[in-house]
C-alpha cells in the first residue's frame, strides 16, 4: 500500500499572518531551521512565504527598507498549492516537482490548515523506504551552478534564478570549497558581518566642515566567500542514494556535492530524491 502523506507531514507548524513583519518571519525561519510559513487568519490558509521570498526582498526588491519595515502580506504568494492529507508520497513529489516547489500544506476540504509536507519530508521517506533501490550516479545533475570565492553575491544571485534548486558551488581553481543556498543569503547581516565584525574599507574623503579630511566607513558588497558554507558534505557515485538522503536529512542539508576524489562529477539534491520517488525504480540493487 502506497504511502500516505498524513504519514509523513509535519503537524506541529509554524504559521505568520499577513500583517508579520519580514524580520519576524526570517527570526521563526532561521529559530526553527525552516524554509517556509504557511500564512493563515485563524485557521484558514491564505498564502505562503518562503526563505526564497525573503531572500528577494531584501536583496533586490527592498533593498533599502529594514526586514522590520516589510509586511509579509507584501511578499508572500497567494495562489498557494495545497494538498489532502490521504494523497500518496509520490502524488506529493510530482506536485513539487511541476510547481518547482518545496512544500506543499496540507489542508482539509473546508481549507483549514492542518500541517505541511516538504522535500525534506519526501526525502525522509526515501531514506527510510527506499534502501538499496538507486545508486547516487543513477540520479545526480552533473549540469549545476558554480562559482569562484571573489564572484559577488549578486552574481551568486543570477545563477541562483538558473538553477532551480537555488544552490551554488563555490570553487577554488577546480576544487570545491564551499556551497551557497538562498538560507545563507536571507540570513545575511546587514551590514555584512565576518567572524561578528562588520566588514567595510575606510576611505578618506573631504568634509564640508572647515575642508577637514576625516574618514567614512564604505561598505563593500559581500562576495561568495564571504556568505558560503565552506567543507560541505560530499558523497560518491556508487553510494546508495537512500544513505544521501539520509545525510540530508540528519545534516540539515540540501545539497550533496558528487565527488571522485578531489573532482566534483555532479550534485544531488532533494529535487533528485523527489525524482527518484517519483520514478519509483522499486528494483532492489543491493542491501
Amino acid at each position: 500500500m502506497a504511502s500516505r502523506v498524513v504519514s509523513y507531514m509535519t503537524r506541529d507548524v509554524y504559521t505568520v499572518s499577513p500583517d508579520d513583519t519580514l524580520a519576524h518571519a526570517r527570526k521563526l525561519m532561521l529559530t526553527h531551521d525552516i524554509s517556509r510559513l504557511p500564512v493563515v487568519e485563524g485557521s484558514k490558509l491564505r498564502g505562503i512565504i518562503t526563505i526564497t521570498d525573503i531572500a528577494d526582498a531584501l536583496v533586490r526588491k527592498y533593498p533599502s527598507r529594514p526586514a522590520n519595515s516589510i509586511y509579509v502580506r507584501e511578499v508572500m504568494a497567494r495562489d498557494v498549492v495545497t494538498i489532502e492529507g490521504t494523497k500518496s508520497v509520490k502524488t506529493a513529489a510530482s506536485l513539487m516537482l511541476k510547481h518547482n516547489i518545496g512544500g506543499v500544506p496540507v489542508v482539509a476540504p473546508d481549507g483549514t490548515l492542518e500541517g505541511i509536507i516538504t522535500r525534506t519530508d519526501l526525502t525522509r521517506y526515501y531514506s527510510e523506504k527506499m534502501k538499496g533501490v538507486n545508486l547516487v550516479k543513477e540520479f545526480m545533475r552533473e549540469i549545476y551552478a558554480k562559482a569562484r570565492r571573489e564572484h559577488s553575491i549578486f552574481y551568486v544571485l543570477k545563477l541562483m534564478e538558473i538553477d532551480a534548486t537555488g544552490k551554488v558551488l563555490i570553487l577554488d581553481g577546480g576544487k570545491l570549497v564551499g556551497v551557497i543556498t538562498k538560507r545563507d543569503i536571507a540570513f545575511l547581516a546587514t551590514p555584512v558581518s565576518v567572524h561578528g565584525a562588520p566588514k567595510y574599507v575606510k576611505i578618506k574623503k573631504p568634509l564640508v566642515y572647515k575642508d577637514r579630511i576625516g574618514s567614512t566607513r564604505v561598505y563593500l558588497v559581500p562576495l561568495a566567500e564571504d556568505v558560503m558554507t565552506p567543507n560541505p558534505i560530499t558523497v560518491e557515485p556508487e553510494e546508495d542514494l537512500a544513505k544521501a538522503a539520509d545525510i540530508m536529512v540528519k545534516e540539515g542539508v540540501g545539497i550533496l556535492p558528487v565527488v571522485d576524489g578531489d573532482n566534483v562529477l555532479g550534485v544531488v539534491t532533494k529535487v533528485e530524491v523527489l525524482q527518484a520517488i517519483v520514478s519509483s525504480r522499486r528494483v532492489r540493487r543491493r542491501l
